[in-house]
């Protein structure tokens, strides 16, 4: 079977030849047209580390001095203070409240605040002034709130739930990819001493699964640590959003238009009143939106699918032109005995020996186009990220990354030429071996 291919191959060798080049320039092509889309939707569908479902964010807002209502009386700090928490108390005695927080700057995914900061494993390195960057998030730590179950975090050593340390005082909880940033392992962080900035010592009290703030982007080093109390001041609105999670089964359309109706209009006291309820989805949408992701998604899918379709047809058309060529030696093949399927496999052997020969001669060219230019890498949401990529993610791992590009590239190739050869293949081998030899 091998030797009567290769003698098939070789007699035909001018047409294969031709054959063989086409592809050699279709796989060049379609690698480069795959790459970046593999990388973008290997980083979308990413775990996001957190449950967006049923989350809400209540945000306040202070009157503007000019306003009519604005009374200068109430902008004594104790005021404000007394206000805030008769908002919350309302807010987080909702009967549709599961679980609530109250973050800090805008400490939820997809806000519009991003917060870094830099930390250091130990005293030598705070004097070397090696540090690590990542995000932080913030959150204050009122009786009863749990940032742990509102968020939907998860333990990255069992995978189950995150609990609240007993004791939040001057202890911090970081994300696996900043324990291994800082150790270069997850295993025995807990307890571990980290200096924040170089202005405050922290014990890390838990390892929470890697999280995204912004879902198109890899993930990025988080470290979360907590407040003792809400401060005065006249951005309170802005710095102290309350987060919530609704109970199971509660029906978030009928929950929104309830809060609208009811609630809001009791949140307005002295000087300060109801700015918005949100979804943490309506935040990511927005973000996917306003950031243009969702239409770099578009742009490249379309111009991908278009690509696609064009080597379809190119290549379909090829090998089918080239089964059709050959109707008559089929013809005979089938006079002589040979079976349907033994000349479909046949065909379909020496379509996959050209693809395979053109396309192992495109990878050299290919690894050195993917050297000197570079490959896709995943969007990061800081400066610093050359330094924090995560080597688990393929897309970050050279080798890796230009194997698995290569193997969808091959596999696309690959069935298109199979599928051009073995449907007029199939439709020729049907022919009587009497109507062979009179068109022979």
């Amino acid at each position: 079977m091998i030797k009567t291919i290769c003698h098939q191959l070789w007699n035909q060798r001018r047409m294969n030849g031709w054959i063989f080049l086409e592809i050699l320039i279709v796989s060049i092509f379609l690698w480069l047209v795959l790459d970046p889309v593999c990388v973008l939707t290997a980083t979308r569908n990413q775990p996001v580390g957190y449950e967006s479902e049923g989350r809400y964010v209540v945000r306040l807002k202070a009157l503007e001095k000019n306003h009519v209502e604005y009374k200068e009386a109430y902008e004594a700090d104790s005021l404000r203070l007394f206000y805030y928490d008769q908002i919350f108390r309302l807010l987080r005695e909702m009967p549709e409240v599961d679980s609530y927080t109250v973050s800090l700057q805008q400490s939820f995914p997809s806000s519009g605040n991003w917060s870094g900061g830099t930390l250091y494993p130990d005293t030598l390195s705070l004097a070397a002034k090696e540090f690590k960057h990542g995000q932080w998030y913030a959150f204050v730590n009122l009786p009863g709130s749990n940032p742990m179950k509102t968020y939907g975090l998860k333990d990255a050593f069992t995978g189950e739930d995150m609990t609240m340390p007993a004791d939040c005082r001057n202890c911090m909880i970081i994300s696996e990819n900043m324990a291994v940033s800082l150790w270069g392992s997850k295993t025995g962080a807990i307890g571990k001493t980290v200096y924040e900035s170089k202005k405050k010592k922290y014990q890390v009290a838990g390892v929470f699964q890697n999280y995204k703030h912004f879902t198109n982007t890899e993930y990025y080093p988080l470290y979360i640590y907590f407040k003792e109390k809400i401060e005065a001041d006249p951005y309170m609105g802005y710095r102290y959003p309350f987060v919530f999670k609704l109970k199971e089964g509660v029906d978030e359309a009928a929950f929104q238009a309830r809060f609208h109706r009811e609630v809001a209009p009791l949140l307005k006291m002295g000087n300060i009143r109801f700015s918005s309820l949100r979804s943490f989805q309506s935040y990511i949408d927005e973000h996917s939106e306003a950031s243009g992701i969702n239409n770099v998604f578009r742009l490249q899918y379309a111009l991908t699918g278009f690509a696609l379709f064009c080597i379809f047809l190119g290549m379909l058309g090829t090998f089918w032109i080239r089964s059709n060529a050959r109707r008559q030696e089929i013809g005979v093949m089938r006079s002589m005995g040979a079976s349907r399927h033994a000349i479909s496999s046949q065909f379909l052997s020496e379509a996959a020996l050209i693809v395979t020969g053109a396309f192992l001669c495109a990878l050299p060219l290919l690894w050195l186009y993917a050297e000197w230019v570079g490959l896709s890498l995943p969007a990061t949401a800081s400066s610093y990220s050359g330094e924090l990529r995560d080597t688990t993610f393929w897309p970050n791992r050279f080798g890796l990354h230009f194997a698995i590009v290569s193997l969808v590239s091959y596999l696309v190739i690959i069935l298109t030429a199979l599928t051009g050869t073995y449907i007029p293949v199939s439709l020729a081998s049907r022919i009587l071996p009497a109507d062979a030899l009179r068109d022979e």
